[in-house]
């Protein structure tokens, strides 16, 4: 059995083909992502949705709860917006690596070429 020629033209093509399209996976990925912390940020509730029936300790629940609705709100939005650009990160490390994975076998070639003429 001959060994797997992981260096063809063909192979190299495929390997870069599908770097970019996992890199698409993941703009997409970040563009859902927009949606989801654009209308996240933009929700909120205010104290009287945690009023509890209860004359005496009511006010004071609501505005623990709502206080600690804020705090998870913001956390949660500021997550979601850093997902968006992490997710374009992660696109754009692919698509490098595409290109440089191309680029080097270029230049292997144009490297094994010079040695085979004796340059």
């Amino acid at each position: 059995m001959a060994d797997y020629n992981w260096f063809s033209d063909q192979n190299i093509k495929v390997a870069c083909e599908g770097l970019r399209e996992e890199a698409q996976t993941w703009f997409n990925l970040s563009d859902r992502m927009t949606t989801v912390s654009n209308e996240t940020a933009a929700l909120s509730l205010e104290v009287s949705a945690f009023i509890v029936p209860d004359p005496i300790t009511g006010p004071i629940a609501a505005v623990d709860l709502h206080g600690a609705y804020t705090s998870m709100h913001t956390y949660l939005s500021a997550l979601f917006k850093e997902a968006t650009d992490r997710f374009d990160e992660l696109g754009n490390a692919l698509i490098k690596c595409a290109d440089w994975y191309a680029q080097a076998d270029e230049n292997s070639a144009q490297d094994f070429d010079k040695i085979a003429n004796g340059q």
